[in-house]
């Protein structure tokens, strides 16, 4: 049997973050950041802000959490870099966003034939508050470069289906200025976002479209070099049109690509998975909901589909997976493949 310990130190742990989270929200991890050296809680009251006696409080939780240090002086600081702070409060800062989704969760799952829901304004937000644009760059650098080296020239015509708020396709735009591309969504308000963002760079080989990724032109027949698909399929509710669609558009030398959480379709494989974990919840709240959205019978895959249902999917549909970045038979962020 499992010990008591493990839940009681996962609730521990939860309190925490959600404390950090507050940190990060109301600048308290700013003015630590600010005054770099070991501060005082008046120091950090001053560069802050806020009220001495809760600065003390938020203190007296990160100290128990391990997090905050206090040293002979009873100074306190939080030796970690700036990128780090940063990042993992903004991460932190989801917890809210997902709890204001407790009650729209909740009768959802109540109901015999679930109905889902669409993406959640507040977390679109966070999440491209999330993709800085280091972190875009680096991502498409890691992951979405080695498929565009599939082909040689850099004047391809590209796909992104799914495409948000737009960033990934900006940076390979500014990468590759002989490119085309495309990026589409179903949702308005991201490709207005979109539309806004891009407006305000210089870039001309970029276009942005409202568009249903399983109903595409027929006049795109064959057009496309790539087509690049990040965080969908797990979200989608009609996968098998997506994928006909893409089979459609894409050249008989071009190439697909499937970005989606590194999880495992087989629980077994998910005890004590730290990517699991970490993932998982975004798919409680997010992704499982929107799948499961669209017409009744909604796919209701989220991130629990797995990796290896996803490849077999795409195999199904005639597609070739080639191996890009790891053996194909491993679980990874991205499933590449060819007609």
């Amino acid at each position: 049997m499992a010990s008591h310990k493990d839940l009681m130190q996962m609730v521990r742990d939860g309190l925490g973050t959600l404390v950090f989270a507050f940190g990060h929200k109301v600048g308290i991890i700013d003015a630590f950041i600010e005054l770099k050296d070991p501060c005082t809680v008046e120091e950090l009251s001053q560069k802050s802000g806020l009220n001495s006696r809760y600065i003390q409080e938020w203190l007296g939780c990160m100290l128990a959490a391990g997090v905050v240090r206090i040293n002979k002086e009873k100074k306190y600081s939080l030796p970690y870099s700036k990128d780090l702070l940063k990042r993992w409060g903004h991460i932190a800062s989801v917890i809210p966003i997902f709890s204001e989704l407790f009650g729209k969760l909740a009768e959802d799952m109540s109901k015999e034939k679930p109905e889902g829901y669409t993406y959640y304004q507040p977390f679109l937000k966070w999440l491209d508050i999330f993709q800085t644009p280091e972190a875009v760059h680096s991502w498409n650098n890691n992951l979405v470069i080695p498929v565009l080296n599939l082909k040689s020239g850099k004047d391809f015509t590209l796909l992104d289906l799914g495409c948000g708020y737009g960033r990934h396709v900006r940076d390979i735009a500014e990468q590759y200025p002989d490119c085309h591309i495309f990026g589409i969504d179903s949702d308005e308000e991201s490709i207005k976002q979109a539309n806004i963002e891009l407006a305000k760079t210089t870039l001309q080989n970029v276009k942005y479209e409202i568009m249903d990724g399983g109903k595409l032109p027929d006049d795109w027949v064959g057009k496309f070099d790539f087509v690049i698909m990040n965080d969908v399929l797990h979200d989608a509710y009609e996968v098998d049109s997506i994928l006909k669609e893409t089979k459609k558009v894409l050249k008989d030398d071009g190439y697909g690509a499937a970005f989606d959480p590194p999880v495992s379709s087989y629980p077994e494989n998910l005890v004590n998975d730290k990517t699991a974990q970490f993932y998982m919840p975004f798919s409680l709240f997010s992704c499982l909901p929107e799948s499961l959205s669209g017409p009744p019978g909604g796919e209701g895959l989220g991130a629990g589909w797995g990796y290896e249902r996803r490849k077999e999917k795409i195999e199904k549909h005639g597609f070739q997976v080639i191996k890009v970045h790891k053996d194909v038979d491993k679980v990874q962020d991205g499933i590449v493949f060819k007609k």
